[in-house]
């Protein structure tokens, strides 16, 4: 597998995302997603596999386009979903979500901004470990879900124990970091790194708009 920088990887996702967005499909446009694919060459099988899960709601929108605009605009936008979704599971199928904090830290964004983030992702993970843990205790205990009231009361307190459980997470992470000086910003030990692979993926987007703006 090829390694391609967050910092590149971020930036690449959004300019391509624009400019897909606001373009007619074209073969040219597949390449940076034919390359992002080499990159990824080994986890190629799980990228589409949860591509093919997500169109499983595309197509829903593909169905409703269709019975308020042409077939040839819908699918237009259907196959631009597609592409701008395939290509952002590649580029960020290994990542674990700081990716992007380091990302936006090289980029020179605020530093409440990156700090802000840097929480959210910390809470998404602290919570979604507890949800974990706690759907293994009902399995354990031979828990099935199913229609019943029973059932409904049971998530019910699993969704409150979740939001009392967030509200304390939240505020020990405050406290924690107010013990340690923190004052808005935080500090990562990393310096962007540019190799050969993000020069390509770089020069692939570019030529993307070198050729809208000729046309």
């Amino acid at each position: 597998m090829i390694f391609l920088s967050p910092t590149i990887s971020f930036v690449s996702a959004i300019f391509y995302s624009i400019f897909i967005s606001f373009s007619n499909v074209e073969l040219l446009y597949v390449l940076p997603i034919l390359y992002v694919l080499f990159c990824e060459y080994k986890n190629i099988f799980q990228v589409f596999k949860r591509l093919i899960f997500l169109n499983l709601f595309i197509l829903m929108i593909f169905i409703v386009l269709l019975l308020q605009t042409t077939f040839e605009e819908a699918l237009n936008i259907y196959l631009r979903t597609n592409m701008i979704i395939l290509f952002n599971l590649t580029v960020f199928y290994r990542s674990s979500g700081y990716d992007i904090v380091r990302a936006l830290n090289d980029l020179k964004f605020p530093n409440k901004v990156v700090s802000s983030i840097y929480f959210t992702l910390k809470m998404i993970q602290i919570l979604s470990d507890e949800l974990k843990s706690i759907r293994m205790t009902l399995r354990a205990r031979g828990f099935r879900a199913n229609s019943s009231l029973f059932t409904y009361e049971i998530y019910g307190n699993l969704f409150g124990h979740i939001f009392v459980k967030s509200i304390k997470k939240a505020q020990a992470l405050e406290e924690s970091f107010k013990l340690r000086g923190f004052h808005g910003r935080i500090y990562l030990i990393n310096q962007i790194k540019i190799s050969y692979f993000d020069l390509i993926l770089l020069f692939l987007i570019s030529m993307l708009y070198v050729k809208g703006f000729v046309v």
